[in-house]
């Protein structure tokens, strides 16, 4: 069950469109998020900053994190996981900055205040969760 400081513990499919503000085109963001999604061992997917609170203006940049479902990530394949996920993302016409955690680091960082998974957790909207 999901809890307050771990909200993308419950599956959660990624909607047929997924739109975050302006500046970035949801077909294009969609099919990007698809492409994420299938990248092995993607537990979670969960947009924070701006475009997660609902409040990004048409030149703000897109901030998500990916939620693995590795407990812990080593960090040579944290690396990889990094590549594997921005490449899946490919270009968006917006910066995009991206968080890869294993979901126990996940969920130990999320009542962090200091930590961005903290403000993952807080204020983040969450995308999609496997089944």
């Amino acid at each position: 069950m999901a809890t307050a400081t771990q909200p993308w513990t419950h599956p959660q499919p990624l909607p047929a469109r997924v739109e975050l503000g302006p500046g970035l085109e949801p077909e294009r963001l969609t099919a990007a998020l698809r492409r994420l999604c299938t990248v092995p061992g993607v537990q979670a997917v969960v947009a924070f900053g701006s475009r997660g609170r609902g409040d990004a203006h048409s030149e703000s940049d897109l901030d998500l994190a990916v939620i693995c479902a590795e407990p812990q990530l080593p960090p040579h394949t944290k690396l990889e996981r990094w590549r594997q996920c921005r490449q899946a993302l490919g270009l968006l016409g917006r910066d995009v900055d991206l968080v890869v955690q294993g979901q126990a680091d996940a969920e130990r960082l999320a009542g962090s205040r200091w930590h961005v998974m903290g403000d993952v957790a807080r204020e983040g909207r969450v995308l999609y969760v496997a089944g």
